[in-house]
């Protein structure tokens, strides 16, 4: 069974993964279940959590990898504005479900869902693109909590019209970690301004182009939905992709995990 959530922010909004919180939702994930994440995954995020892990230093960052790794499902995460993607870029490039991914070197139940890439899981076709511009980079620091990386180069684009293109520009769901430039204005109560992003600007044009049935993405610190386009912004949300449908029909409700919060 493939589960969505939103960002997790390097163990900042990891809350509504404790078995606990899962459990009152009445879901329990196995060894044939895939868990996406829809990016600001955040594990590593500063070089600092880099350093830790090679030095066999017990800290934050090294016992959420333990962590993971005790997890008997798979994770798989597109990237957000929020991840280390000088660390990312120079990790290996492997192929699993169809298209490119990097497994975690840390944990290799943990796999990032590439830019650009057409992957089949579990019987369904998803299309994914991370990144997104970040609204707080002037208060942080390029390198160590802040990297170029995060807004999609011109080769992602056209690395992702050519896949886009092979499969006939359809697919049966959208990953990605914001959202068009064109619909996000919809949002309601968007708690931050947004900021000219070529990544949201690209994604209009997969909006246009593209066929889908649904879109998930992260992003807004959101649970929302956008029903004309199909398309679910996820934060504290977690459930079954089989229930999306569900939600759009008004049959259940998109409610946060985390109902106390």
């Amino acid at each position: 069974m493939i589960y969505l959530t939103g960002d997790t922010h390097g163990g900042v909004d990891m809350r509504k993964l404790s078995r606990k919180e899962l459990k009152r939702s009445h879901i329990e994930l196995t060894e044939n279940d895939h868990l996406i994440i829809t990016g600001d995954f955040g594990f590593p995020f500063t070089p600092d959590d880099i350093k830790e892990y090679e030095s066999n230093e017990k800290t934050e960052y090294t016992e959420w990898i333990r962590w993971f790794k005790e997890r008997p499902y798979k994770v798989l995460f597109v990237d957000g504005n929020h991840d280390n993607h000088d660390w990312w870029r120079e990790q290996p490039v492997t192929e699993m479900f169809s298209g490119r991914v990097q497994v975690h070197p840390h944990a290799e139940n943990v796999i990032h869902l590439m830019r650009g890439e057409v992957y089949e899981i579990e019987g369904k076709t998803f299309f994914t693109f991370g990144g997104a511009a970040s609204t707080d980079k002037e208060w942080r620091k390029e390198g160590y909590s802040w990297w170029s990386g995060e807004e999609a180069t011109f080769e992602e684009t056209e690395h992702a019209l050519d896949n886009l293109e092979r499969v006939g520009y359809k697919v049966d769901h959208i990953i990605t970690h914001t959202m068009p430039q064109s619909i996000s204005s919809q949002l309601r109560g968007l708690r931050f301004i947004q900021l000219p992003c070529s990544t949201a600007m690209f994604l209009n044009t997969v909006l246009e182009t593209v066929k889908y049935d649904k879109w998930f993405c992260g992003h807004f610190h959101l649970d929302e939905v956008l029903a004309a386009k199909r398309l679910f912004v996820l934060y504290q949300t977690v459930h079954r992709l089989d229930e999306f449908d569900a939600i759009l029909n008004g049959e259940k409700t998109m409610y946060s995990i985390l109902r106390d919060v």
